[in-house]
């Protein structure tokens, strides 16, 4: 699976504010729309399919956005904090740089997606399919990743100061020693991590107990 290219890049869409009443509206498909900048706090968008819509910096602060289809829509800078994405489809969006506090990522499909210098240290990701992102330069210390789905993500510059890895699921052929050093910190936890043994895909997840990653 790949991503498919929406066309215009999410850009090019005038009237903003006529796209705005055309959500609050509760058009049934809005996909392509340009709200960009917009202040969209609170507003209900549950089961809506946004799929490739522009959402660059918009404030969806506090937004209702459950089961929502975003897939390859353009998200960054768009404050999140607060948004409730549970069951969210956010494959082959684009994220980054984004404010994210206490939003609700539970059950949302994450694959594909550029989720580059976000901040998600300490978050809850335990089973979401993260598989094939790019999460380079994501702060992910401390973050939950049990039965987090990790295969094929790109975690070059991603930051990984003793999170939480047992059970995160990984290609077999995988190994945090054959990650660059700076993608995590620590010369005990890199020592650890060098000497730890891949899980096999689906048949087993990550061997390590819990106690040999608490810092």
């Amino acid at each position: 699976m790949g991503c498919w290219k929406t066309e215009g890049g999410g850009k090019g869409q005038s009237n903003s504010g006529q796209h705005v009443e055309l959500l609050r509206s509760k058009v049934e498909r809005a996909a392509q729309l340009d709200v960009s900048f917009q202040n969209l706090q609170y507003i209900d968008l549950s089961y809506f399919d946004l799929q490739g819509v522009n959402l660059r910096n918009a404030d969806l602060q506090g937004a209702n956005l459950w089961g929502i289809n975003l897939s390859d829509a353009y998200l960054q800078g768009a404050n999140l904090s607060d948004a409730d994405l549970d069951g969210a489809d956010l494959s082959c969006a684009h994220l980054g740089e984004n404010e994210a506090n206490r939003v609700v990522l539970h059950r949302a499909k994450l694959s594909y997606a550029t989720l580059r210098e976000l901040d998600l240290h300490g978050f809850d990701l335990m089973g979401l399919d993260l598989s094939n992102t790019d999460l380079n330069g994501t702060n992910l210390r401390n973050a939950l990743l049990r039965g987090t789905d990790l295969r094929g993500a790109d975690l070059s510059t991603a930051q990984l100061y003793g999170p939480e890895l047992r059970g995160a699921i990984l290609y077999s052929h995988e190994r945090f020693s054959d990650w660059p050093k700076h993608a995590y910190q620590g010369k005990s936890t890199q020592k650890r991590l060098a000497s730890a043994k891949p899980g096999l895909i689906q048949e087993r997840t990550w061997p390590i107990q819990r106690e040999e990653y608490t810092m």
